[in-house]
């Protein structure tokens, strides 16, 4: 039976506070949960293609309450449970500038399991994108105290570092940091990680398992030029099919039968 890994974003999209300083360039701020979220919806795909089963704890951009969170992971009897965000110190540019990432796991939990699963994605995270490694900490977070399985909180730069801040919005970091989050995950339960350029080499679409039943049908569809995903390589099967792209195959079809 596949592990099941609750993923949490962090923060809803409106909580106070959890936000950059204004950024000239952009004319903003850039909220926390922009960034949660789109990990943790990077890291679902990396995961369930590994063969895992995700649970998002926090599925929309309002502030689900902690005791929500943490309730329906324990009720879904989680086998981990793994917190995504960024850090902040005095909310300045202006003032000291800490940078780097660190990973935060409940108290008295280092030398236990929770402890080898931040060993694990912390392995990773220090081969990214070059930050300063803060280590593994302990404090009584609630999403790590109130959960019945070993749990995590990464926090994965500064909000109030401008140099860290910009990284937020890079969807090629936001899709680095979810893989090697999915990378540690992996070594944890010994599962070897599948990238999605293995997939694509196997089916054709970076977001199609050779492992999934669908998977043979996807391909000579592909191979057939009856189906042609989206230019980033995605298939998106669990998407519905509009009458457009119904209508667009079905004369694909008749030109290949005709």
């Amino acid at each position: 039976m596949p592990k099941l890994i609750a993923l949490d974003d962090g923060h809803g999209m409106e909580t106070l506070g959890k936000r950059t300083p204004v950024i000239p360039e952009l004319g903003r701020s850039i909220r926390e949960n922009e960034f949660n979220r789109a990990v943790v919806n990077f890291l679902k795909q990396e995961l369930e293609r590994c063969g895992f089963d995700t649970l998002l704890v926090a599925p929309t951009d309002e502030d689900i309450s902690l005791q929500k969170r943490t309730d329906l992971a324990n009720a879904r009897k989680a086998d981990i449970y793994v917190a995504v965000h960024y850090n902040a110190y005095d909310g300045s540019f202006s003032g000291q500038n800490p940078s780097g990432i660190e990973i935060y796991v409940y108290n008295g939990d280092l030398n236990r399991e929770s402890g080898k699963l931040a060993t694990a994605v912390g392995k990773y995270l220090r081969q990214g994108t070059k930050q300063n490694w803060r280590g593994i900490k302990e404090a009584n977070f609630y999403v790590l105290r109130e959960t019945n399985m070993p749990a995590i909180l990464t926090e994965n730069g500064f909000m109030d570092n401008k140099q860290e801040a910009l990284l937020m919005i890079d969807e090629d970091f936001q899709r680095e940091v979810a893989v090697e989050h999915a990378k540690g995950i992996c070594e944890y339960f010994n599962v070897p990680y599948i990238s999605a350029s293995d997939n694509a080499a196997q089916t054709g679409f970076r977001d199609v398992s050779p492992d999934a039943y669908y998977a043979n049908a996807v391909k000579r569809a592909k191979d057939l030029g009856l189906l042609n995903g989206y230019p980033d390589g995605r298939f998106l099967p669990d998407n519905s099919l509009t009458r457009k792209d119904f209508a667009v195959a079905l004369m694909r079809l008749y030109d290949k039968l005709k």
